[in-house]
């Protein structure tokens, strides 16, 4: 529910740009070890022989680390505030990244170094900067949050080719600490000048400002984790995840065993990345103008248009765009839509924590769904079968969301009387 008094869209633009921009810049950290991760697996395999399960099984430790961690840094999160764990976990994540390029010849070593890029990486998870926003924005949060969001597209079209070049002209030992330093040179004067939460903001400006940020008003977690909200929007983030990452972290091989070759199965799955930034700016749009239950069911069942697709035209090539277009629309509406759901149904009281217990369910999806997907295709030699059983997981999700109920009003830090979140 808007607040009556609720700064207009624009003045919340006017007030808390440099805050999108800085969090924008924070996701694109937040997911840079994944996309980094690529160019590195062949030369590392040429050099040390390991296998590239065992290399990339480093990004599985710090998406690991993230899933077990996500609830303490919430509450941390809501002590303290996002700046003060945003401003060190940056330091941290870029520290550890460049010494990545000191690994030994010994595959546990490199696990455990992972593990030390981990601490970073927990400490500027998404909560980190969709915390900071939210509590900035109310008329406007959806496209806000969007907008932040779109930071893992700017990752993913900038640092493959950035680390690529880095490699083949330095080596992937030095590429490692001159891909963290460029990324810190750009990210950390971004976050000390630009980044600050609501609470900082209070304390920085006075009273009488034009435009102070709305008050952090909501659930508490008792009453969050109590609620059949809270296990109806996790369990949705779940299974959608589940699905929707078995499919588009597949998509090239899924390409190829309908007969497309490699290239055009690269060719088409790149469609994905680009049109996630145009779902994920339309929802975002969309969300600030009519019910977020009902567009967030709504865009959850849009993937299973691509999936009958698959099924029904295997190897058309212009119908398997469509389908990934399709995906690639509804892929990035995901993280905004479960963001912004949190923050209407429970407030931003507490939102570091209520968001964190989410999001850590979610992580656990990254990794069940595509392997989930292999899995079924080990044993059957398609992805057909993996395809429809992830067809009913979409619809699980838009039922969850659908039947979230009307949002709660707030005042103070508790729900009004007969507009509890845990009903």
């Amino acid at each position: 529910m808007i607040a009556a008094d609720a700064p207009s869209a624009r003045a919340e633009w006017r007030n808390g740009w440099t805050v999108v921009l800085a969090a924008l810049f924070g996701i694109g950290l937040t997911s840079s070890h994944v996309y980094l991760m690529g160019p590195f697996i062949a030369p590392i395999e040429r050099d040390y022989g390991w296998t590239r399960a065992q290399i990339s099984a480093g990004v599985g430790v710090v998406t690991f680390l993230g899933a077990v961690s996500a609830p303490f840094v919430g509450i941390l999160l809501d002590r303290v505030g996002p700046r003060r764990v945003a401003l060190p976990g940056a330091v941290v994540f870029c520290a550890t990244l460049a010494l990545m390029g000191l690994a030994p010849a010994n595959v546990r070593v490199w696990w455990v170094m992972w593990t030390m890029v981990g601490v970073g990486a927990v400490m500027i998870k998404p909560t980190t900067w969709t915390m900071a926003v939210a509590g900035l924005f109310d008329r406007s949060r959806g496209l806000a949050l969007a907008v932040t969001l779109c930071g893992t597209g700017l990752a993913s079209s900038v640092l493959p080719i950035l680390v690529t070049w880095l490699i083949d002209t330095h080596g992937w030992r030095a590429a490692y600490p001159l891909t963290a330093g460029i990324m810190a040179l750009v990210v950390l004067p971004l976050f000390f000048l630009f980044f600050h939460g609501a609470a900082d903001q209070r304390r920085r400006r006075p009273v009488a400002a034009s435009t102070p940020p709305p008050e952090a008003v909501g659930a508490t977690v008792r009453e969050a984790l109590r609620s059949a909200r809270f296990a109806k929007l996790t369990l949705a983030g779940f299974v959608f995840t589940t699905a929707a990452i078995g499919i588009t972290a597949n998509l090239v091989p899924i390409l190829g065993s309908m007969g497309l070759s490699r290239t055009e199965a690269a060719g088409v799955a790149g469609l994905a990345g680009l049109t996630s930034v145009i779902g994920r700016l339309g929802t975002g749009f969309l969300i600030d103008r009519f019910n977020g239950n009902y567009v967030g069911g709504i865009c959850v069942l849009i993937p299973m248009i691509g999936c009958a697709m698959f099924l029904a035209w295997p190897g058309n090539v212009p119908l398997m765009m469509v389908a990934v277009i399709v995906l690639g629309l509804a892929l990035g509406a995901e993280l905004d839509i479960v963001a912004y759901l949190t923050t209407r149904h429970f407030g931003t009281a507490r939102f570091g924590t209520i968001f964190g217990m989410v999001s850590s369910v979610w992580s656990l999806a990254v990794a069940v769904g595509p392997t989930l997907a292999n899995h079924l295709y080990d044993r059957t030699g398609s992805y057909a079968p993996a395809i429809w059983a992830f067809l009913p997981l979409f619809a699980v999700a838009s039922g969850c969301l659908f039947t979230l109920g009307p949002f709660p009003k707030f005042t103070g830090s508790a729900p009004q009387a007969g507009a509890s979140p845990t009903s």
